[in-house]
Order: structure tokens, then C-alpha cells, then sequence
């Protein structure tokens, strides 16, 4: 199809192209202060390259894992575990507008201590919340190379 000038004509509509991409398995962890599960703004910042991810990839999704030391009963462990991987879910989805069905929560309570020690530094260690973000072939939003988005 030609016009009366006898050239193509160009469509105002650039051609719809799926560009895909391999993400690498991303992994963070936030540490929560004893019997808290408030986020300061140093977590806020550790989790935002995660949440940056989400955003550029709609196909990915993450794994909130939440933790607790083993003071009080297991019960209130577990409780605490999912409030502090509720928090760190909450926060990425009210902030960057990542949909909750791609963010996945898990309350471990103390059931997977990495330190056993009695000392509150090694307490310390089993207060977090572990975020994965799995390693994918997914659709991407980006052209951009980089790796750590």
C-alpha cells in the first residue's frame, strides 16, 4: 500500500514487541528491633530495589519470609512473624503500587533460627524478614541491561 506520494505509509503506532528478560534470584533481609515490626527508613531503603524490580517486571512476584527470636510462646512468634512480613509486604505494595497477589507471605516464627545463641546479639539475627525475589524469564516494562533492576 502506497499513498499518492508513491511512499509506505507510517503507522503513528510504534509495532507492540514483548521483550523478556532473565532475572537473577534477588534476595533481601531486614532486621527488626525485639517484639517490633515497624520498618525504619534504613529498611524502607534496603527493601526499595526489590520493589523497583517488581515494577519494571508485571510477570515477578516475591516471598516474604518473617522470623522471630524465641522469646515468649511459639504462638505469638508466628503472630509476630507475619506482622513483620506484613509490614515489609505493605510497604511495597502502598508505596510502588505492586499488586498483593505477587507478594507472597510466610510466617515462620522461630522455627528457622539462624542464631541459637541466648546472647542478644544472636538473638538480633532471628528478628527479620527475608524477602526472594526467585530468578525468572519474565516480560519486562524495560530495555535497560542493568541487572540490579
Amino acid at each position: 500500500v502506497t499513498n499518492s506520494a508513491g511512499q509506505q505509509p507510517t503507522s503513528p503506532v510504534p509495532s507492540a514487541k514483548i521483550l523478556l528478560t532473565e532475572l537473577p534470584e534477588m534476595r533481601q533481609t531486614i532486621y527488626f528491633e525485639k517484639d517490633s515490626y515497624e520498618l525504619d527508613a534504613i529498611n524502607q531503603l534496603e527493601l526499595d530495589s526489590i520493589a523497583v524490580r517488581l515494577r519494571q517486571h508485571p510477570d515477578s512476584f516475591i516471598v516474604v519470609v518473617g522470623h522471630s527470636d524465641d522469646s515468649g510462646n511459639e504462638e505469638e512468634n508466628v503472630v509476630l512473624s507475619y506482622e513483620r512480613a506484613f509490614s515489609v509486604a505493605i510497604y511495597i505494595s502502598s508505596v510502588f503500587g505492586v499488586e498483593e497477589e505477587r507478594i507472597q507471605i510466610v510466617a515462620a516464627g522461630y522455627s528457622e533460627r539462624i542464631a541459637k545463641g541466648k546472647t542478644e546479639a544472636e538473638k538480633q539475627k532471628n528478628r527479620r524478614v527475608e524477602v526472594l525475589s526467585p530468578k525468572a524469564i519474565v516480560r519486562t516494562l524495560s530495555a535497560s541491561p542493568d541487572p540490579k533492576y
